[in-house]
């Protein structure tokens, strides 16, 4: 007759496959972060690109406003399926809950700007935007800044 040891008994063996299953389950859950935090980083690219293209709109319309002579029919039919596209894109954006940036006040914020140049100009508050040269996107569903605005902003030195 065979006589049991320790660790044939069923205590043991239920242990060790507890053991295995835990391991199993840990591993898992961390493949499962590892593609999580794959997929965030291929969708915010894909963002970075598409703000890229929207830059480049943003970028047109300044230039054609700045023009001295006024556009002509079909210049202004190039501007309106310009706008139309532009649109497009934001309301892609908008459905996945990614928005532009709100600046209250037209001032720069830590964490929502990116200051690229200083003017200083008397009379004026320091961390007034003068001018959005980028704008900037969030993630409103997980509450994260995806770009901060790129702005020129006021600053006078104190004397």
């Amino acid at each position: 007759m065979r006589r049991e040891t320790r660790a044939d008994s069923p205590g043991d063996l239920l242990r060790e496959k507890l053991v295995a299953f835990q391991r199993e389950i840990a591993e898992l859950k961390q493949q499962a972060k590892e593609r999580e935090e794959s997929c965030l980083r291929r969708e915010r690219g894909l963002y970075a690109e598409l703000f890229e293209v929207l830059d480049v709109f943003d970028n047109i319309e300044l230039h054609l406003r700045r023009r001295p002579e006024p556009l002509d029919k079909g210049g202004q039919r190039l501007l309106g399926s310009m706008r139309a596209v532009q649109r497009k894109l934001l309301r892609l954006l908008s459905a996945r809950q990614i928005e532009p940036l709100d600046l209250p006040g037209r001032r720069a914020q830590v964490g929502l700007c990116a200051v690229v140049e200083t003017k200083s100009i008397p009379g004026r508050e320091n961390e007034e935007i003068l001018a959005v040269l980028k704008r900037g996107y969030r993630d409103a569903a997980r509450d994260v800044v995806l770009r901060k605005a790129e702005v020129v902003t006021v600053r006078n030195d104190q004397d």
